[in-house]
């Protein structure tokens, strides 16, 4: 059976943010140069107790094609998914077995993921006087689902170069597509984004975005059940989902060659999620050839209103999807970047997210799990208790 669990891992931004890049550039003192380049990355990430394995090779094409003809960014990449993720059934103190074909006592069911994804974007952009806008299409595919995107923006530069009003809107049409049928289900969105760029002086900018996207279609995840009583019961969601988010960013350079990156992202939807994101980086310069990068990032988020670990009796809407409970992490990261040559860079970094569960839960005999007829002295835990791990490595070539 395979599972979608790997689309959250996909949500992470693969790209460096453009306000980052252009701000460092204006913070540095250095006027930034259009430069075409290739990258080449290997990312690997893997979850503890035998969860979702993803190993990530990404091709990134960045061509300037002059003042007249703009730029064009060409992205291939290809996901190979392994592992096991939740059922989001409750654990119980029987020895069973898994969809994985191994015995557990206590733990929770898991079913067993393999899937491949492949999936490709391209991305245009030419200035136009003041304006930058940028066009995008995406597509991939994996064994269950099937995803396509477009998308606008433009980015308006006022107040003498110092400002910069960006904006744009995207929408995706996407196909779930269970293994367990042949169900063809219709998943669609729609973004909205809106932000301003300041550069406050030599040394510190600022940005502040909103977004919203709207979803509707089938939202539900067709290998996740819900333990009612003694039976399972399919996952069953709302078919529209309304996702806002406030953005806070600000960067600042120092004397001595850093710069030091901070964020801050306020999340809630129309499920009853609500989440705080806190993010610091800073980057460092060893001499002319290294840069060196560590980072923080704090998260916390609450439950979905339909949520449950265990119901006595069904209702409209249900899941036991622990990235639905109510859980917070902390991750740390360290990268670095050396150039190997003119033009020829070696990036290398790693990260570690622990994640805690705050829906604590005991195991109990299979036929009390819904009733509180079991006594069980055992430690609680949360499907959302995890650690995850992701090494990267690339090589980036300017020309």
């Amino acid at each position: 059976m395979a599972a979608t669990e790997p689309r959250n891992f996909r949500v992470r931004n693969r790209r460096t943010m453009p306000w980052v890049m252009a701000g460092l550039a204006a913070l540095g003192g250095r006027a930034a140069q259009g430069q075409s380049r290739v990258d080449l990355l290997t990312l690997s990430y893997d979850e503890s107790g035998g969860r979702t394995k993803v190993l990530e090779e990404m091709v990134l094409l960045h061509q300037d094609l002059g003042d007249a003809l703009g730029v064009a960014d060409v992205t291939l990449i290809h996901d190979s998914i392994s592992g096991a993720s939740p059922t989001g059934g409750y654990p119980t103190l029987d020895v069973t077995t898994s969809a994985s074909g191994t015995k557990s006592r206590g733990a929770f069911p898991l079913a067993r993921d393999n899937n491949h994804r492949n999936a490709g974007d391209f991305a245009y952009s030419r200035k136009f006087g003041a304006h930058l806008p940028t066009v995008d299409l995406s597509y991939g595919k994996e064994d269950d689902y099937e995803a396509r995107g477009a998308g606008l923006s433009d980015a308006w530069t006022m107040a003498g170069g110092r400002g910069t009003l960006h904006y744009g809107l995207s929408e995706s049409d996407d196909l779930v597509e269970p293994v367990t049928n042949r169900l063809h289900l219709p998943r669609k969105s729609v973004s909205y984004a809106l932000g301003w760029t300041w550069i406050l002086g030599p040394d510190d900018l600022v940005d502040v975005s909103a977004s919203s996207t709207h979803l509707h279609g089938y939202l539900d995840e067709p290998y996740k059940v819900v333990q009612v009583g003694d039976a399972t019961v399919p996952d069953h969601r709302p078919d529209t989902r309304t996702r806002d988010a406030l953005l806070f960013k600000a960067a600042h350079y120092f004397s001595w060659n850093g710069a030091l990156k901070s964020s801050y992202r306020y999340y809630k939807d129309d499920w009853a999620v609500k989440a705080h994101t806190l993010d610091l980086a800073y980057d460092q310069h060893l001499g002319m050839d290294w840069l060196l990068s560590p980072e923080l990032r704090l998260y916390t988020q609450t439950a979905a209103s339909f949520y449950a670990d265990v119901l006595a009796a069904p209702r409209p809407y249900l899941s036991s999807d622990y990235r639905l409970s109510s859980f917070s992490s902390v991750m740390l990261g360290l990268s670095s970047t050396w150039e190997l040559a003119d033009g020829l860079v070696l990036k290398a970094g790693a990260a570690r997210e622990m994640a805690r569960g705050r829906d604590r839960i005991t195991p109990l005999s299979s036929g009390t799990v819904g009733t509180a007829s079991a006594v069980y002295s055992g430690p609680s835990s949360s499907s959302a208790d995890l650690t995850k791990t992701t090494l990267t490595l690339g090589l980036s070539w300017r020309y």
